[in-house]
């Protein structure tokens, strides 16, 4: 389980293949690498639009993504199928299928509507990572003072409600820590890593990563270079560094991938879910076993599904 891509909000259909294309993910490496479930972000970065026009914007770019993830499943029905209920998630590792989950990166979207919660929960989103880098209606982005809005707090309480992922990545640290307040389920940081390791502002503190593991949920692995080391490359052994210090501060319950791939550049060891196992040998030789990587790879992932999501 990979718990983000930006694959979708990249994809052309009318000129390329989801099946196999350029871009860092593509159903054939799905495939290879078994992945059972991919979350797919639409990526809309609400604060580029003006602020006359922003709500409408931003809600016909997210309708746009979310026409192609519908095309996507319309297009390999037998062999990819949408995760909105946890029954969804158990028939794709039953029946060795890829599994899509659509996520909304930036809850701007949504506007200053809590009704829009619902809206896109109905269109099938089941995860919102409640700011990227802009203030919005719901909070205030990493590296900015203030947490939550009062709209924030009741779109963490109607996520809760219907059934939809709360993902702090992106989120300022006063904001992470109104969602550990005001959320009564499992929260995550869907792509973000250790900052005692790499001072990046959007990397979890040492606090933060207990508070994680203290609520059930999990993080995703970030394979963008800047998040890992103080250079363009993104390497193998910096992963194994992070996910170590992750393991030591949150336990190994917390581990996940979030690999923010068609989301990064650089130079990367691991340009694509078919060389997943590369992490998973260099964890395993650094000291993690089996189960733990099970746990990371998908045990981890699934628990956090079934204790979140809605079932049929």
């Amino acid at each position: 389980m990979d718990f983000h891509c930006d694959t979708l909000t990249m994809l052309k259909p009318e000129q390329e293949s989801f099946e196999k294309n350029t871009h860092m993910v593509d159903l054939e490496r799905l495939e290879k690498a078994e992945v059972r479930v991919q979350c797919c972000a639409a990526f809309v970065p609400t604060g580029r639009f003006s602020q006359e026009e922003r709500d409408q914007k931003s809600m016909e770019e997210f309708l746009r993504i979310r026409s192609v993830w519908d095309s996507v499943l319309k297009q390999y029905p037998d062999r990819v199928l949408p995760v909105q209920y946890v029954e969804d998630m158990e028939q794709c590792f039953r029946e060795k299928k890829t599994g899509l989950l659509l996520t909304i990166e930036d809850g701007g979207v949504c506007g200053a509507e809590l009704s829009n919660v619902q809206k896109v929960f109905d269109l099938g989103v089941r995860l919102i990572t409640l700011t990227w880098n802009y203030e919005n209606a719901f909070a205030y982005p990493n590296g900015s003072q203030g947490g939550l809005k009062p709209l924030g707090i009741e779109a963490v309480e109607e996520m809760n409600r219907l059934g939809i992922l709360v993902d702090v990545s992106h989120l300022s640290d006063d904001g992470f820590w109104d969602v550990r307040k005001y959320s009564k389920r499992p929260f995550l940081a869907s792509h973000s890593n250790a900052r005692a390791v790499t001072g990046h502002q959007r990397n979890l503190t040492d606090e933060m990563i207990r508070a994680i593991g203290e609520a059930g949920g999990i993080i995703g692995l970030n394979f963008a270079p800047g998040f890992l080391g103080e250079d363009e490359q993104s390497r193998v052994s910096d992963m194994v560094r992070h996910v170590l210090h992750l393991r030591e501060k949150g336990g190994s319950e917390v581990l996940a991938l979030g690999s923010d791939f068609d989301g990064i550049r650089g130079k990367l060891e691991i340009d694509g879910p078919d060389k997943f196992v590369l992490l998973w040998e260099a964890l395993h030789k650094a000291g993690l076993s089996e189960t733990e990587l099970e746990g990371m790879w998908h045990g981890n992932g699934e628990r956090i599904l079934r204790e979140v999501l809605p079932h049929r």
